[in-house]
């Protein structure tokens, strides 16, 4: 519909609304039909020049780059054999790892409320010497 036949009705979609009537406001349905259709033309002649054109260039044996491959027919035997998937086993940590694990956590959840001042710096016992403490750490130990 053109923009001309469209200010002749007043707004887009058949919509008046008089400037001397306040709050009233009348719908033209007649003109909101003939739009529709007329849009409804207008695409339905572009789906048939598609149609028509599809039709030309499949004639010629012409194909399209971007278009899909033809899927052939899904076989009911299959052509490669199914090969297992081979799944890992689950890996579990030992008791002495986890707890680590947990005494690291809490011990870093401690810092921060430290840094942050919420909690006291503990004053904890020392970590146990190892028995290769004593020896310089570069050299070699024995068998």
């Amino acid at each position: 519909m053109a923009d001309a036949e469209r200010g002749a009705q007043g707004e887009a979609g058949g919509i008046r609304c008089e400037a001397g009537d306040v709050g009233v406001t009348t719908v033209d349905l007649d003109s909101s039909l003939r739009a529709l259709r007329a849009k409804r033309t207008e695409l339905l002649n572009q789906v048939d020049a598609i149609d028509t054109a599809l039709a030309a260039l499949a004639a010629a044996g012409i194909t399209t780059v971007n278009a899909p491959e033809p899927q052939p027919e899904a076989a009911d035997d299959v052509t490669s054999p199914l090969v297992p998937t081979r799944v890992k086993a689950r890996r579990v940590l030992s008791d002495e790892h986890r707890q680590a694990l947990l005494d690291g956590r809490r011990m870093a959840r401690h810092r921060r409320a430290v840094d942050e001042g919420r909690a006291r710096e503990l004053l904890g016992p020392l970590p146990a010497p190892s028995e290769a403490a004593g020896l310089p750490r570069l050299v070699k130990r024995a068998k």
